[in-house]
């Protein structure tokens, strides 16, 4: 995975980006755009070598679930009317490329919103095609307007127009690849038996992937243009879509800018120099494409694994451990007091009265108060203890603690933080719960004796009104206790009281 300092690096700029106008920051990405595509120079047709405004600016307005508006293309005017001056551009040639850019960003917006309404972007693999088809439709779109910004450049020729069109295709397709695929790692859910890839695994294939460049200027050979597509697989297996799509840019950029010095040799050579640089992007897409294909496939297999792997051990409405990672837990935190005499506590938990919400408030109102004495409990707890959801309304915890106090401590703030009123639809609700402890290796060193132990702890909890918590009798005499039970805070209008 990238180094901390990386992702704090990365987050830095997206709060910052944050703080920006949408339309000052598709402005600024599209002049950035322009820019890098003079730096990257002019190709035989006349045309960028790589076409990355447009798409820089289009492929923000996706992620931001935007189209086209009069702000944006104003923003957007203003940014190359100031790139225009800045490099001397004629207002006859620069004027038509900003309304090509315009018209192709709109009708690209136009087409992924429609695919997006039609749930058409489920998947990486989907996310990846929408991404081509975007692409390709704001190059045709556009490709009309650069025929008369052409014109008026004076590179007016059939083959001209396609390498025109095909490279601002392939810059696109490239461009909203990196943007559309940022963010989308398939780590969002975790999956604690998988091994991630460490920071050196990018430095050394991203080294890597820069010597083959270099040898494919030295050379230009087929072999090993091959043998830089295979080099890209690593980071289609191993790095993620993210970095592969970044990789893929980078690897089309460089070569595109040193065939331009005449430094990087066609594999096959067309009859006249538009020929050959159109075959030059064919052979760019070739050895790219597969890396891509390959890490999308990747990218929804690892999710869809991770997903099932998270499924399996989590509740699915509360997202608390469910009862068989908890019986994982609790077997494995017995062992560890067996073999080391680590002292943890157990503690089974019943949410009062929470079928008479069922009954008088129906299901959807109980699923809501279940998750929110979910994500109090969990707020409560450290990060090294753990909770889980073992039944309709039974929770348990699982917690390392030096003391039978510690343990005691937890009970009671656990019990106090869930016993405040909150509002669902209207309807006050006042939770409580009840909570049996245990503390393990000092009662039991098995865990069916340990939930034995807590579940008698439990019922006397109960017989005791609810509301409050106990320790196993073991605990008890080793340092009395008195059952605790918070105050009743006062009642509001239309208050459930669950005890």
């Amino acid at each position: 995975m990238p180094s901390a300092a990386f992702r704090r690096i990365v987050e830095d700029w997206r709060r910052l980006a944050s703080l920006l106008p949408a339309e000052a920051l598709i402005a600024f990405g599209y002049v950035c755009g322009l820019v890098a595509s003079r730096a990257l120079g002019l190709g035989a047709g006349g045309q960028p070598l790589l076409t990355i405004g447009a798409p820089i600016a289009l492929g923000l307005m996706l992620r931001s679930g935007r189209e086209l508006n009069v702000a944006d293309a104003a923003a957007i005017a203003a940014g190359h009317a100031a790139v225009a001056t800045l490099f001397g551009d004629p207002l006859g040639v620069w004027g038509w490329t900003l309304a090509g850019d315009l018209v192709g960003i709109a009708c690209g917006s136009i087409a992924f919103a429609r695919l997006r309404a039609g749930g058409w972007l489920s998947s990486s693999s989907r996310l990846a095609a929408a991404a081509g088809l975007v692409a390709l439709v704001s190059s045709l779109a556009s490709a009309p307007v650069n025929l008369l910004s052409m014109a008026a450049a004076g590179h007016v020729s059939p083959a001209a127009l396609g390498l025109h069109f095909v490279s601002a295709a392939v810059g696109s397709a490239l461009i909203l690849g990196v943007i559309l695929a940022y963010g989308r790692d398939a780590g969002d859910i975790a999956c604690d038996d998988e091994p991630r890839p460490q920071a050196w695994e990018y430095a050394a294939a991203s080294l890597l992937l820069g010597g083959a460049v270099l040898a494919l200027l030295a050379g230009g050979r087929v072999e090993t243009a091959l043998g830089a597509s295979f080099l890209m697989l690593w980071f289609a297996l191993r790095l993620g879509l993210f970095a592969t799509t970044v990789a893929a840019l980078a690897f089309a950029a460089m070569l595109l800018a040193f065939s331009a010095e005449g430094q990087w040799l066609a594999f096959l050579a067309g009859a006249d120099p538009v020929q050959t640089e159109l075959l030059r992007y064919v052979a760019l897409m070739l050895l790219a494409a597969p890396s891509i294909v390959v890490a999308t496939v990747v990218h929804d297999q690892t999710r869809l694994k991770r997903m099932f792997a998270y499924r399996a051990r989590h509740d699915g409405l509360t997202r608390l451990a469910n009862r068989s990672r908890f019986v994982e837990i609790l077997d494995g935190a017995a062992a560890s007091a067996r073999l080391r005499g680590k002292r943890f506590t157990l503690l089974l938990i019943d949410l009062d009265r929470f079928k008479s919400v069922n009954d008088t408030y129906g299901h959807a109102r109980g699923d809501a108060l279940l998750v929110e004495v979910a994500r109090r409990m969990r707020e409560t707890i450290r990060a090294t203890d753990v909770v889980a959801r073992i039944g309709g309304d039974e929770f348990a915890v699982v917690a390392p603690v030096p003391a039978i106090a510690d343990a005691m401590a937890l009970a009671r703030r656990l019990v106090e933080t869930v016993n405040q009123p909150f509002v669902i639809d209207d309807i006050a609700f006042k939770p409580s719960i009840t909570v049996g402890g245990v503390l393990g290796p000092d009662s039991a060193i098995d865990s069916q004796h340990l939930m034995l132990l807590a579940d008698e702890a439990l019922y006397a909890a109960k017989a005791a009104g609810r509301n409050c918590w106990r320790f196993s009798s073991n605990e008890r005499e080793r340092r009395p206790e008195p059952t605790w039970r918070p105050g009743d805070q006062e009642a509001f209008v239309e208050t459930v009281l669950l005890d």
